[in-house]
C-alpha cells in the first residue's frame, strides 16, 4: 500500500511543480529577450530567434513531462477516494502465474487472467487459491488470504 501513496504523491508533486516552473520559465526567458532584443543592433535576428527556440524547448519539455506524469497518475487519482473510504473491490480465485520483477519489489500476479500488483505474493504462491481486496484502477492488491 505504500507504493500506492509513494507514486500518488510523486506523481502529484512533479505536475504541480511543472504548474509553477512553466510560468518561471516563460517569465525568465521572456526578460531574456526583451532585455537582448535593446542591447542588440537592430539589423540582427538570429538573436531572437535563438531565445524563440529556447523558450519553445523549454515549455515543450516541461508540458510533455506534466502531461505524461499526469496521464500515469491519472488511476491513482481515481483510487484516492477508494483508499480514503477503505472501499476496495474483491477478487478471487488460482493464482496462474507470478512475474518476479527482479530487484523491484512489486510482482505482477495473474489471478483467472487479470493481472493486479503485489509486494507480498511471489512465486512460491503459483497454484493457491486466494481471495483478495484490491484497487479497482491500479490493480493493487491491498490485502489477501491464501487457501490451501
Amino acid at each position: 500500500m505504500w507504493s500506492y501513496w509513494f507514486t500518488f504523491i510523486f506523481c502529484l508533486a512533479i505536475v504541480l511543480l511543472a504548474i509553477v516552473i512553466i510560468p518561471w520559465i516563460i517569465i525568465v526567458i521572456g526578460s531574456e529577450t526583451i532585455r537582448e532584443r535593446k542591447l542588440k543592433p537592430k539589423n540582427k535576428q538570429s538573436w531572437d530567434f535563438k531565445s524563440f527556440m529556447k523558450l519553445t524547448g523549454a515549455l515543450l519539455a516541461f508540458a510533455t513531462l506534466a502531461v505524461f506524469l499526469g496521464y500515469m497518475s491519472v488511476p491513482y487519482i481515481k483510487d484516492f477516494p477508494h483508499v480514503i473510504q477503505r472501499n476496495y473491490s474483491s477478487g478471487q480465485g488460482f493464482i496462474e502465474y507470478v512475474d518476479d520483477l527482479g530487484k523491484s519489489w512489486e510482482n505482477e500476479v495473474e489471478v483467472n487472467g487479470e493481472w493486479f500488483e503485489s509486494t507480498k505474493i511471489e512465486s512460491k504462491h503459483v497454484g493457491r487459491y486466494m481471495t483478495f481486496d484490491y484497487l479497482p484502477h491500479t490493480k493493487l492488491i491491498v490485502s489477501y488470504k491464501l487457501k490451501e
